[in-house]
């Protein structure tokens, strides 16, 4: 904050106005906004453009002068003009310029520990607090309860009085929204129009979810985006996202699964069916396969030794040949080259 000029000061009006624009010494008829002492109008080419402090002995702190002239100065300006740029709401809302049909200033809300530098209602007839910061704060006053309504937060300490009318209603830095009902109401509903899918979760109760990880909410800059609301934290959830993602993971894993048991079914069946193909029984049992060989069974098989069959097992009658159980699986026939349909079946 530079103090080194006040180009600004309070006429008898108690309006603020600038050195251009009043006359020179103490018919300017001005005085400090902070420590109500007179000031005198400096129009001079030898000592510096702007008002001065008319007592030498009084040593008034004019570092805490120039703040107050600057909050007062803020106030004016956004009452005269009607607007305000604001910034963006955590990267979801972009900034924007606010107009207003109505500003008061100096004024109480409704309640006296509701007491916001400025008052303003929108086009929309919404209500907007503009609440002014500084390093260290001048303004002697309760701190604003801004809940459940629109309170947006902006930092003058490092602006002087010259640059701040600019500052207030073209850029959008040092300010941040306390709170935005109307944005923070509608913050799912504007990722769902972007096919987005998030919920607001209280911060407190993302550690008791199953999903709780780094990237279980939207993240900005490396880390969860944080919004802030009524006095509560809230992170922008995906574990809908999330859960619906690994349930198309593990679709897609089922479906892979069922194609690559489909494939080995079939590279089996071909390599049974060349098996089948390349011996003596082809022809006998061609038309068999011809139907559909891959119902043959141990149990049809004019091998097997139907007096000796029992639970469901089959005896083959070469099985030592075959270097096989006794008890043989009925599906082995679909691997055997000496199986032979049973005539009459």
């Amino acid at each position: 904050m530079d103090i080194a000029n006040f180009t600004w000061a309070e006429n008898s009006n108690g309006r603020l106005v600038h050195i251009d624009n009043v006359p020179r010494g103490l018919e300017c008829d001005c005085i400090c906004p902070c420590c109500r002492e007179k000031v005198l109008a400096r129009h001079g080419e030898v000592r510096s453009h702007g008002f001065a402090h008319q007592s030498k002995i009084r040593k008034a702190n004019l570092k805490i002068c120039y703040a107050v002239t600057l909050y007062k100065l803020a106030e004016q300006i956004i009452q005269n003009r009607k607007r305000i740029k604001a910034p963006t709401y955590y990267g979801i809302f972009k900034d924007k310029d606010f107009e207003f049909v109505d500003v008061q200033i100096d004024g109480q809300y409704e309640r006296s520990d509701k007491q916001p530098d400025v008052i303003a209602i929108g086009k929309d007839g919404k209500k907007y607090l503009i609440e002014f910061i500084f390093n260290n704060k001048v303004q002697h006053k309760q701190p604003i309860d801004y809940k459940n309504m629109n309170c947006l937060e902006i930092d003058i300490s490092e602006q002087n009085l010259d640059g701040l009318e600019q500052f207030l209603l073209e850029s959008v830095e040092c300010r941040r929204w306390l709170n935005n009902e109307e944005y923070f109401s509608n913050i799912e509903h504007c990722y769902a129009a972007n096919n987005k899918e998030v919920r607001l979760v209280i911060e407190s109760e993302c550690s008791s979810c199953h999903y709780h990880t780094h990237d279980c909410a939207v993240i900005k800059d490396r880390v969860p985006i944080i919004i802030e609301n009524n006095g509560m934290r809230y992170r922008l959830c995906k574990t809908d996202y999330l859960m619906n993602r690994i349930k198309e993971k593990e679709e897609i894993d089922r479906i892979r699964k069922e194609k690559l048991k489909l494939y080995k079914k079939q590279k089996e069946e071909e390599k049974v069916k060349k098996q089948f193909c390349n011996t003596s029984n082809y022809q006998s049992n061609r038309q068999e396969l011809k139907t559909d060989m891959f119902e043959k069974s141990c149990l049809n098989c004019e091998m097997n030794l139907a007096w000796a069959n029992k639970n469901g097992f089959a005896n083959c009658g070469i099985y030592k040949r075959l270097n096989i159980s006794q008890d043989t699986l009925p599906e082995q026939a679909l691997k055997c080259n000496y199986f032979k349909l049973k005539t009459g079946r």
